[in-house]
């Protein structure tokens, strides 16, 4: 298996965007906030809401971006039929390192469902 994180392991779509917020179930942890849904298809799928309003700086948001999208290639291959939205919220300044746990902890959390 192949740990790139290809244009078909993304969400492009506002369409797509708008069926996980619409029929997603919600996951919430310390830095994170994930919304799930189950899919036909094979492949896991990923999705960035990074806000402003959360994180007012360039540099905040693109940490919890690259983040995010490390810490999903490396648990892709587990996560199999699940498109997921991957949303920061406010929280106090932590280590990458702490950040990347907490998502793979909701990820296997609603996987585990």
């Amino acid at each position: 298996m192949s740990f790139r994180l290809t244009r078909q392991s993304k969400i492009l779509k506002p369409g797509e965007y708008k069926s996980i917020f619409n029929n997603g179930n919600m996951t919430r942890g310390k830095y994170w906030q994930v919304m799930a849904v189950k899919t036909d298809t094979t492949k896991a799928k990923l999705g960035l809401a990074i806000s402003k309003k959360v994180h007012r700086l360039a540099i905040e948001r693109n940490r919890f971006k690259r983040i995010a999208r490390e810490t999903f290639r490396h648990q892709q291959a587990t996560l199999n039929n699940w498109e997921f939205v991957v949303m920061a919220r406010h929280a106090k300044a932590a280590n990458n390192t702490t950040i990347a746990q907490d998502l793979t902890v909701l990820l296997h959390k609603v996987v585990d469902k």
